[in-house]
């Protein structure tokens, strides 16, 4: 129930299916989005539900013949653990929820289009920084950390604008590999006292695909084996797509004749 509301078994599965939505696709393992759904039904009476997710579709239903079941089809993720962080905050405080049903999938529904709150400055911003304090770390110079700092920058920014085009995630790592290693090798053309490794490798931490490979584990451990097989092989298929963008910038920087390394 929500607060004092009781809910119909259709209202308890529609909330629960906005639940799994708002998690799956703001970046959550399967195993948390299972658990959430199948705590949130059992909560409300519903003992009977089977949940299958995988990182691209949700399955609400039971075995009988009778009752309906509920299909989602998840076309996109993102990140954004914010949204995470509500949806568990709303599903462990269901006695103390003070919405009715219309206004509880109002509010999940809100969530679902709710951008990051650090916008697109902070974004690239933190990008930026990341890029060059992990250049400082590998044994970078103030020089490298600079270069480091507006590649990371000028690549997130890139990124963001080309998002409202829809491409495809593949296709998005690719770019941002080209960027890295254009906008690094430009920087050492004007600065001879940068590093192009260190700079590479600094600027190219913040696009890697961490979250999704340390998801797999995650799944692999609470025993999902089709949803560890696919986060891990998105992960490796982001890497390669990043290793090939890159691969194609430093390519294309030779057959220019300028000299590669120093």
């Amino acid at each position: 129930m929500l607060g004092k509301t009781e809910l119909t078994r259709e209202q308890t599965w529609n909330l629960a299916l906005a639940i799994g939505k708002v998690l799956l696709k703001n970046g959550a393992e399967t195993s948390r989005v299972e658990d959430t759904i199948t705590r949130f039904c059992h909560s409300n009476n519903c003992f009977d539900v089977n949940v299958f997710v995988t990182p691209t579709m949700i399955i609400i239903g039971d075995e009988t013949a009778v009752n309906p079941s509920l299909v989602c089809r998840i076309r996109w993720r993102s990140n954004n653990l914010s949204n995470i962080s509500l949806v568990n905050d709303f599903t462990y405080n269901l006695d103390s929820w003070n919405k009715n049903y219309e206004e509880t999938l109002d509010y999940l529904n809100d969530l679902l289009l709710n951008p990051p709150s650090y916008g697109l400055a902070l974004g690239c911003f933190g990008s930026a920084l990341s890029s060059g304090c992990f250049a400082y770390l590998l044994g970078g110079s103030f020089n490298d950390l600079g270069a480091a700092f507006i590649t990371g920058g000028v690549t997130m920014l890139l990124l963001k604008l080309l998002s409202g085009y829809r491409m495809s995630v593949f296709w998005e790592n690719a770019v941002a590999g080209l960027s890295v290693g254009l906008i690094a090798l430009s920087c050492c053309a004007v600065n001879a006292d940068c590093t192009r490794t260190n700079i590479i490798v600094g600027a190219i931490m913040p696009f890697l695909p961490g979250l999704a490979f340390t998801n797999g584990l995650r799944d692999y451990m609470a025993g999902d084996l089709i949803s560890g097989n696919c986060r891990t092989a998105e992960a490796l298929l982001f890497a390669i797509s990043l290793a090939i963008g890159l691969a194609a910038s430093l390519l294309a920087w030779h057959n220019w004749g300028w000299a590669l390394w120093r």
